[in-house]
């Protein structure tokens, strides 16, 4: 119980609107909106890099085990005579 007093009191106070506001980087009229605009592409393409680089993992796995299943059948008989 005495640990939690603390902890709920720091809580109450960071969540508190005013600690929510934007950071300065932001909203630099000196910088205008790049940073916020490089920050939100950033976010915007890291889902697409994610995506991309699991479906060319996947893709590259799928091939790997192709040819291991190739390397591992026996050979075909053969028709000629």
């Amino acid at each position: 119980m005495s640990r939690a007093l603390p902890i709920a009191a720091a809580v109450a106070v960071l969540s508190h609107p005013s600690f929510a506001l934007a950071c300065s980087s932001c909203m630099d009229p000196r910088e205008g909106n790049r940073t916020l605009l490089s920050v939100t592409v950033f976010l915007s393409l890291l889902p697409l890099a994610l995506m991309g680089g699991i479906g060319g993992w996947l893709y590259r796995r799928h091939l790997a085990v192709e040819r291991a299943l190739l390397a591992a059948s026996p050979p075909a008989p053969s028709t000629e005579r």
